[in-house]
């Protein structure tokens, strides 16, 4: 875990609730200072406790078990934060502020109804509400944050035309690896394999586009993808991971994932389809030429292949290193295309 970033996160999401909170004590009619820095503490603290303690959850096998008991233990664990952020911060208020004595800081809204023997309704109001919000949060975590927000915002409802970059990434010595596992077995290998990438996926700023058996495909908006190195630090991210999971894999399954990646990058044509089950979906020669350079890698004998098009858009500066390795013609592809291998340069 990236306890800076995960602090960083946090530490954004308490700002949101310093604001929501203040927000919420205007819209209460508490004008006074003192209580708008109550409201907005609360605020800030269940902002930050809330995404610190999803950051640790998230590396737990929590997020493996099934939906409603997931739903369930963080709507639990939320609203135990969220009492303890009120609490807290009253108790603290009280004892720093000298004109206000701890009966008055109960006089707070949210507390005060607490008192009016109205505690077992609020406690189910609070859990509930905590409930739907996760319910939402966990959706949108399986859909994906990108996908949920496009469709809301019909941004894809009539196709448009973008520019992106497509990763495909897949599992070598797969077929043998299943029969030797069995179906079962299989499955759960890629299941753990799939979760582990995620977070690499995520903190890259891509997009999982779609799993087609052992392969994954990711996207970036060409922009998103080419800041930072982000598309091409992803693959080596998850292949760092990989290697301090290695013991594991050996362990529960006597495999490790050894996979190979095909890059590209161009314009594509985006946009819902379907009825009864929508889905956004890209097409254009981009996606096929990033599966056809994936294909390569086993022909190549190289963990990673990109086109030179990606390439000339890349600045590699003193990060990595790239390898000509060969002009050809694809398969079903017409033109030439030069392709290249990236490795990481050894800091020493």
């Amino acid at each position: 875990m990236n306890k800076n970033l995960v602090f960083s996160n946090a530490l954004v999401r308490g700002l949101y609730g310093l604001g929501i909170g203040a927000l919420f004590s205007l819209f209460q009619a508490e004008t006074e200072l003192k209580w708008i820095v109550v409201y907005g503490s609360i605020g800030f603290l269940i902002g930050f406790l809330t995404r610190w303690v999803d950051a640790f959850l998230y590396q737990t096998r929590l997020r493996r078990q099934r939906f409603v008991r997931i739903l369930l233990i963080r709507s639990l664990i939320n609203f135990v934060l969220f009492i303890l952020s009120i609490g807290l911060v009253l108790f603290l208020f009280s004892l720093f502020d000298s004109e206000t004595s701890l009966m008055e800081v109960f006089r707070f809204q949210t507390l005060l109804d607490w008192l009016s023997g109205t505690v077992i309704y609020n406690i189910l109001y609070s859990f509930l509400i905590l409930l739907a919000i996760q319910f939402v949060v966990l959706v949108v975590r399986m859909i994906g944050p990108s996908v949920v927000l496009n469709y809301l915002l019909g941004k894809y409802n009539e196709p448009i035309e973008e520019e992106r970059i497509f990763m495909f990434m897949d599992l070598r010595s797969s077929t043998t690896i299943a029969e030797r596992l069995g179906h079962m077995k299989w499955h759960q290998f890629l299941n753990d394999f799939f979760y582990d990438i995620a977070r690499s996926v995520r903190r890259s700023q891509g997009e999982i586009y779609q799993y087609v058996g052992d392969e994954v495909v990711i996207s970036w908006p060409k922009k998103t993808g080419i800041k930072r190195l982000n598309c091409i630090r992803c693959f080596f991210w998850i292949y760092d991971l990989m290697g301090k999971r290695r013991s594991y894999y050996l362990k529960t399954y006597g495999f490790e994932p050894i996979f190979k990646a095909g890059y590209h990058v161009g314009k594509v044509i985006v946009g819902e389809i379907g009825d009864f089950k929508r889905d956004i979906v890209f097409h254009g020669d981009v996606v096929n030429t990033a599966s056809r350079i994936q294909v390569e890698c086993n022909a190549r004998n190289r963990r990673l292949l990109l086109s030179s098009t990606l390439l000339d858009q890349l600045n590699l500066g003193n990060d990595f290193t790239a390898e000509y390795i060969d002009k050809m013609i694809l398969r079903g592809k017409q033109e030439e295309i030069e392709l290249y291998s990236l490795d990481p340069v050894i800091q020493r």
